[in-house]
């Protein structure tokens, strides 16, 4: 018992320096998400401060900020420093979030441009697969030798090449246009600077007219996106139409032929009900006739009659099919005495 209550003091202490070390232990976590906040808040305002200038709490940076930090007195900061620069990186890493948000919806708008841009193209290629698979690979194709005709190969990628260059033109003049129109901006501009007498107004409004410029060149892209996205969706609900088209003319075919041959049936049919009814008609007159002569003649037989008649012909044929058989039987035993008697016969003599 004795050292059992010695024990209870130490287990006591053990408690209470084990509940000390978790709050240094947290107090530590507190100060490095603290230094580490400061260290950033330190990393991005190195650039704007000079010598001289203070840190929040007093102490001075520069370059001569290691070998004063050895001899300078330590300082904490206090609740109102650590708030101001707290503050200040939750507006520097907001703006930092936004500044990310931004930069990845214009990816990601470059990207939609791009996938527009890449199915318009692929619908291009299905387009042009499919013209040069209607007019050459089936329709060059010569019906007596089955081979391609060499002069619709050429004709066609002659044609193809007259395109390419008719769009390479049209491009290369609308670049120079664009060229021109620069150039003469560019000489403009330098015109007005050379002038001693240009003055800021001016100046001001050449940069609103700018603006303005790049308001309408910014539209025009837009539009020129959404264009491009309204042809990709035209283009693919068009193939998707085509696709349905064929389906339904397929299926007006196989229904066509369906109620064809169900005509045929139908007609077959009723044909068939026809034979029916006449047959059935002649067997009625058939069988008044014979009821109205049966009723004329009472000598006539019934047909309870002919059922037992018949019954005695089969009785009959089956007895004399059977006394064939004995007489077949009889004379194949005679035969056989009569080899036997002429056997004996020939021994005797």
């Amino acid at each position: 018992s004795s050292f059992v209550g010695a024990l209870s003091p130490l287990a006591m202490e053990l408690e209470q320096l084990a509940a000390q070390v978790e709050e240094l232990q947290r107090r530590n976590e507190e100060l490095g998400m603290e230094n580490e906040m400061l260290q950033d808040f330190l990393e991005r305002q190195r650039d704007k401060w000079d010598e001289g200038i203070s840190t929040p709490g007093g102490a001075p940076m520069g370059k001569n900020v290691g070998k004063k930090a050895g001899r300078a007195a330590e300082k904490t900061l206090d609740r109102d420093e650590k708030h101001r620069i707290a503050c200040q990186e939750v507006e520097t890493l907001t703006k930092d979030i936004q500044n990310t948000k931004k930069t990845a919806e214009q990816n990601l708008d470059l990207l939609k441009a791009l996938m527009e841009e890449t199915e318009i193209r692929q619908a291009e290629v299905k387009r042009a697969a499919y013209e040069f698979r209607r007019d050459i690979v089936v329709g060059a194709e010569n019906p007596r030798t089955g081979k391609t005709m060499a002069e619709k190969v050429l004709k066609y990628l002659e044609d193809e090449l007259t395109t390419k260059d008719v769009y390479v033109r049209k491009m290369l003049a609308k670049n120079q246009t664009y060229k021109t129109q620069i150039n003469k901006a560019q000489r403009q501009l330098k015109s007005k600077q050379d002038h001693d007498d240009l003055q800021y107004i001016d100046f001001h409004q050449l940069q609103i007219e700018n603006q303005q410029f790049v308001v309408k060149i910014e539209e025009a892209n837009q539009e020129l996106l959404q264009l491009k996205k309204t042809s990709g969706r035209t283009v693919k609900l068009l193939n998707s139409m085509k696709k349905k088209l064929t389906m339904l003319m397929s299926e007006a075919k196989f229904l066509r032929d369906e109620i064809e041959e169900r005509k045929a049936m139908l007609k077959k049919s009723e044909a068939d009900t026809s034979k029916v009814v006449e047959e059935k008609e002649a067997a009625r007159k058939d069988h008044k006739k014979l009821k109205v002569q049966s009723r004329i003649s009472n000598e006539m037989p019934q047909v309870v009659d002919y059922v037992q008649q018949t019954a005695d012909q089969y009785e009959l044929e089956a007895l004399v099919r059977n006394w064939r058989r004995k007489v077949d039987i009889a004379e194949l035993a005679a035969k056989r005495i009569r080899t036997k008697l002429r056997a004996q016969g020939l021994s005797e003599t």
